[in-house]
């Protein structure tokens, strides 16, 4: 008799695999002793038996405790149960895994995926390479737009774009750099969407520009790239979002306005009227959900774009050489003795890309983000909801 071989295969493991899915949403774990779960640990990265990187691994453990009650507040889980809500009472990381690899649905087993998921992105955001890039990527990009930044002495008014040259300005009713969310937003940031990864954080450095009208928003996109305020060719392609102005009807609208402007001078007023009519014309139509954030509002409108700014930060490791040459200059065959050391000098600089993004919208579009149907405390309440439903599990797939 032929034996039967074996068809049972880890399914939630091999759709993180092979169809994509996040590692978030498995709904448990399929470790069976202490074991796997020390083989675990190390794979991901962790030595169980090294004081330090344990030390470590409980930390991320206490403040994934902190932002699920703290942060997160589910109301359905409130508060982590008491035996597994301290070191005291878990005693042992691994016994989270095993957890969370029990019965599915079971309130331990509930609990363990849900610390873990979270404890999963704090690691990855607090070790995001880009972070020795911030201080300086913010300095360069905000230093930029700083310069082309001015203050009407006696309106008290903002205008982009009187620089050097005294060209005309545009002016601001509104603007604000973007800094850093706090690490609890984003957290949440990235927990609330299935294909979110810390790589993809584009929002950490931003700017944001308020105009009068559209035609103003669009005059201030293209001052920041002739002034190269921002680099063009870093502009990501794929994350250009443009949700406030038609352009094809923008430059329909101004071929119309062109040739009759080279008519007869009988035309004038009649092409000072279709200039004056312009912004009603222009607004984008109905563009819906955004696929990038199914939480962005229909309503919302701004042009978005990201740009990478390429970052250079001293070198730590050239610093150190330069020390160690200093001294061994004065010893005899220190220069000897430094060449075997470090045969190649390290660099003066790394370089690094580091994202930021850019927002530009009238006011109209600006009054609405704020008060309107588009406005950002209910784009942050959706956010916050699907964070919770992810984190308990509660859309994972039954079938899985």
């Amino acid at each position: 008799m032929t034996a039967i071989p074996n068809l049972q295969f880890p399914w939630p493991s091999l759709q993180v695999a092979l169809d994509g899915m996040s590692v978030l949403d498995m709904p448990r774990l399929d470790l069976k002793n202490m074991e796997e779960a020390t083989a675990f640990i190390r794979a991901y990265g962790f030595e169980p038996n090294q004081k330090s990187d344990v030390e470590l691994l409980w930390d991320f453990f206490e403040e994934a405790i902190e932002f699920l009650e703290k942060v997160l507040i589910d109301p359905q889980y409130p508060r982590v149960p008491e035996h597994l809500r301290s070191r005291e009472a878990t005693q042992d990381l691994r016994r989270l895994l095993l957890l969370a690899s029990g019965e599915k649905g079971a309130p331990d087993q509930v609990f363990s995926c849900a610390i873990l998921r979270v404890m999963h992105v704090l690691i990855h955001l607090t070790f995001d390479p880009r972070h020795k890039f911030f201080h300086q990527m913010q300095v360069q990009v905000l230093a930029r737009l700083d310069k082309y930044l001015n203050i009407d002495s006696k309106s008290g008014d903002t205008f982009l774009g009187v620089g050097q040259n005294q060209e005309e300005g545009i002016k601001l009713l509104f603007f604000k750099k973007k800094e850093r969310k706090d690490r609890s937003r984003e957290m949440v940031k990235l927990l609330h969407k299935a294909d979110s990864v810390v790589e993809e954080i584009y929002d950490r450095v931003g700017i944001r520009l308020v105009t009068e009208t559209k035609i103003e928003a669009l005059k201030a996109v293209v001052l920041l790239i002739e002034k190269n305020i921002v680099s063009m060719p870093h502009i990501r392609p794929a994350r250009s979002r443009n949700r406030l102005i038609d352009i094809k009807r923008l430059r329909f609208e101004i071929d119309r306005i062109e040739s009759h402007s080279k008519k007869h001078s009988y035309t004038q007023p009649y092409v000072k009227k279709m200039i004056n009519r312009l912004e009603s014309r222009i607004g984008a139509r109905s563009v819906g959900r955004s696929l990038f954030n199914p939480h962005t509002s229909e309503h919302y409108r701004a042009i978005q774009f990201t740009c990478r700014e390429l970052v250079r930060v001293p070198n730590p490791l050239h610093q150190v050489y330069q020390a160690l040459q200093a001294q061994l200059e004065a010893i005899p065959a220190g220069a000897q003795l430094l060449n075997e050391l470090l045969p190649v000098a390290p660099a003066s600089y790394e370089f690094g890309f580091f994202p930021y993004e850019v927002q530009v919208m009238d006011v109209k579009a600006y009054a609405d983000s704020v008060f309107g149907k588009s406005n950002h405390d209910d784009y942050r309440k959706k956010q916050l909801e699907s964070a919770r439903r992810r984190v308990f599990g509660r859309d994972l797939d039954t079938q899985i």
